[in-house]
């Protein structure tokens, strides 16, 4: 539906009657939408604002109303404490237990310990302070003194010694790990 737009014009100029309004149901619904006017062919349009002034009331009908579901009871509430009382009970601070206090030392021991074995390995050679191979077996026994973590169950054969200074896969790992153990023991919870 198109409005024709002398009519559009003169009910945003507000020289629109009610009697025009309440026969077209398209410029009633624009006048509702803009101007909040109420037009019902039986009543004169009234803005809600001028509703309250002349002592009706202003848009439809209210239904009426539901019952309450609370039952207010006056004079009858629990008295509120005060904010400035002090607490009834303190709550004392959480101490940790002392098997997470044993559990965090012993992640920093075992951190540590793993840590120094790793690079005293590559830096300086477990081959100072455990027996190598025979130097009848290989010609680089008892000169190549870093373990090879993997192979470390074969001490008495060339294979499982290294080079001192050379870092492989297995002495990165395990300093790693070392770390993160001993990292994991200074973590708070």
């Amino acid at each position: 539906m198109s409005l024709p737009d002398d009519q559009l014009r003169r009910l945003l100029d507000g020289e629109i009657d009610a009697g025009e309004l309440a026969g077209d149901r398209v410029m009633a619904s624009i006048a509702d939408r803009v101007f909040g006017v109420k037009v019902d062919p039986a009543v004169r349009p009234v803005k809600p604002r001028d509703a309250a002034a002349m002592g009706q009331e202003s848009g439809a009908p209210a239904a009426a109303q539901p019952e309450m579901l609370v039952e207010i009871i006056p004079g009858g509430g629990a008295p509120l404490p005060a904010l400035d009382a002090p607490p009834a009970a303190v709550i004392p601070p959480m101490e940790t237990p002392n098997a997470v206090k044993r559990r965090r030392k012993g992640l920093i021991l075992i951190g540590m310990l793993g840590l120094a074995a790793a690079l005293v390995n590559v830096f300086l050679g477990m081959g100072q302070f455990i027996p190598t191979c025979d130097p009848s077996v290989h010609i680089t026994c008892g000169e190549s003194l870093k373990l090879n973590w993997l192979d470390a169950y074969r001490t008495a054969e060339h294979i499982a010694w290294g080079p001192v200074g050379v870092w492989g896969i297995p002495d990165m790992v395990a300093t790693g790990a070392s770390a993160l153990l001993m990292l994991f023991g200074f973590r708070k919870r």
